[in-house]
């Protein structure tokens, strides 16, 4: 009778440093998926806010525009009254200056809040408020346009030759004659509501006649415009 050998076949496994190093190796693999998910999310986010700061101050800038180049206006008669309305506006050499525009004599006119005034004057006044830039209409309340705002600044453009002519840009508290303010300059500066840089970043902003310096780990934007007053200009223009 044949015999058959049979042959076995010895199989060796993975040694401890062999399953210690697939491991480690692994846990680089996963460490490098982690960082960029968080890089990238965090990237997001920061361009995420950025674009909300440059929304909301283009917004906020557009929309006092629209309601400053309206003021002056009397009854549909250009020209005949205060464009900027003195009593409600100040500039007290804080963060926060107060613009407040003046139509006369008004009949179902709008104020800044979309409120109608059924008759009479429509003031419309921009300040801020616990960070938030409001509106205060004649038609109700308050209301605000925009929030995250560090500072609101006005320059008031005056004709100091009484040719209808910008000649210089002053603070309120330098008015002497509100009649004779022709254009406003408008500035802003808005902040991200949070952390979006990993660490402190010193910035240095100029809003206007101020100039502002952080430290921190937020961003900022800083906008500005100059809005001219026709109405007001037209009424000098005319007499001339």
């Amino acid at each position: 009778m044949k015999t058959q050998t049979i042959n076995f076949v010895k199989v060796r496994g993975f040694s401890l440093v062999e399953l210690m190093v697939a491991g480690i190796l692994g846990l680089i693999l996963l460490g490098g998926v982690v960082s960029v998910f968080v890089g990238s999310k965090t990237s997001y986010s920061m361009q995420e806010e950025l674009a909300n700061v440059q929304t909301d101050g283009r917004f906020a800038i557009t929309y006092m525009e629209r309601i400053v180049q309206n003021s002056g206006w009397f009854g549909g008669t250009a020209g005949s009254t205060t464009a900027i309305n003195a009593a409600n506006t100040s500039d007290d050499g804080s963060d926060f200056d107060r613009l407040s525009t003046l139509m006369s004599d008004m009949t179902n006119t709008l104020d800044c809040n979309g409120a109608n005034v059924a008759s009479g004057d429509v003031i419309s006044s921009f300040y801020v408020d616990e960070g938030s830039l409001m509106c205060q209409g004649t038609g109700g309340g308050a209301q605000p346009v925009i929030s995250n705002v560090v500072s609101f600044q006005v320059l008031y453009g005056i004709d100091t030759t009484n040719d209808g002519v910008v000649n210089q840009y002053v603070n309120a508290g330098s008015v002497t004659d509100f009649s004779k303010v022709y254009a406003v300059k408008i500035g802003l500066l808005i902040q991200t509501p949070n952390n979006v840089v990993d660490e402190n970043v010193v910035q240095e902003y100029t809003v206007l006649d101020r100039t502002y310096n952080f430290e921190d780990r937020r961003l900022r934007r800083a906008f500005s415009t100059t809005i001219q007053i026709p109405n007001q200009a037209y009424g000098t223009v005319r007499i001339l």
